[in-house]
């Protein structure tokens, strides 16, 4: 294969999720690296203020977004409507760099895993709650299984974990990853240095032979003892595909959103906003099978 085709291929594969990163060049500083406009005047953005005074029946529910996302832009309407339904949710931005401020979920995901367990032992030291659950997507769904499975003391507090698409065997970028093998090991190593170069480690760490989905091929054990796990999927998610995020253990839940919803195309982007999705994850942390919404027929993509 000539060198020009298999480098054009390494920087495609490395493009993913961080095609909002700045490129480097002399001008950068009249590059403006401030949230889009038109996103922040968008009906979609925005998530409700961190309230630690806020009361509930229901354990504190912490969100935790996807690749390249933020608090602001993802499972924020989700939270917004577990409000309505009297649970006190809260939500940070993790894994961001310093510049741009406002896109998260590129970092090294081992330290964004001890950013996520800092905030959750605020929320649960705030809230004076007994326990907290976590509501994740994508890398956010990742991160709700990985960080009880890490970080020291996590599991202990944490009661129900909802993961929306978690690529917990390896995502795959709608098979892109086969291309990062063209050189066997060699180009996979490289493809790994060169998204680390670009600023989205995370990118490699999700994917197939990533650390993260390497720690969980060897771990004893995937979900935590006590943490009541639920996999929410979507058999039309092409992104995570099902046999990617189901967790073959006997006290996980995998759920497909087709199963209550079979008219649904939802893709992975779309588990979180489609109020099919929704319900299941109320009856997840309610551990009822109640019809909480109706079925609707979500994003495809």
């Amino acid at each position: 294969m000539a060198i020009g085709t298999w480098f054009a291929a390494v920087m495609a594969a490395s493009s993913i999720g961080v095609s909002a990163l700045p490129s480097q060049s002399k001008d950068i500083r009249d590059i403006n690296f401030g949230i889009p406009s038109a996103l922040i005047s968008s009906h979609l953005y925005g998530a409700p203020a961190n309230n630690f005074s806020c009361k509930s029946s229901h354990n504190p529910v912490v969100m935790l977004h996807g690749l390249s996302a933020s608090r602001e832009v993802d499972l924020n309407l989700l939270q917004y409507e577990l409000n309505d339904r009297g649970y006190c949710t809260f939500s940070s931005t993790y894994g961001a760099h310093p510049i741009p401020s406002w896109i998260g979920g590129l970092t090294d995901m081992t330290k964004s895993a001890a950013q996520i367990a800092d905030f959750i032992r605020e929320v649960k030291r705030k809230t004076g709650a007994a326990k907290v659950d976590i509501v994740g997507h994508s890398e956010g769904g990742v991160q709700s299984i990985y960080v009880p499975m890490t970080q020291a003391g996590i599991a202990e507090i944490v009661e129900h974990v909802v993961a929306l698409g978690p690529a917990i065997h390896g995502a795959t970028y709608f098979g892109f990853t086969d291309l990062w093998y063209i050189g066997g090991d060699l180009t996979r190593a490289l493809v790994g240095q060169v998204l680390d170069v670009v600023g989205c480690p995370a990118c490699d760490q999700l994917a197939v032979d990533g650390l993260v989905t390497k720690q969980f091929a060897s771990a004893a054990k995937i979900a935590q003892p006590g943490n009541k796990v639920t996999v929410i999927g979507s058999t039309k998610d092409t992104l995570v595909p099902v046999e990617v995020s189901t967790i073959d253990e006997a006290d996980v839940k995998n759920v497909l959103v087709q199963t209550t919803c079979p008219d649904d195309p939802v893709g992975h982007a779309g588990l979180a906003w489609d109020k099919s999705v929704w319900r299941l994850i109320v009856n997840a942390l309610e551990e009822t099978d109640e019809e909480v919404y109706k079925c609707e027929k979500g994003l495809p993509f």
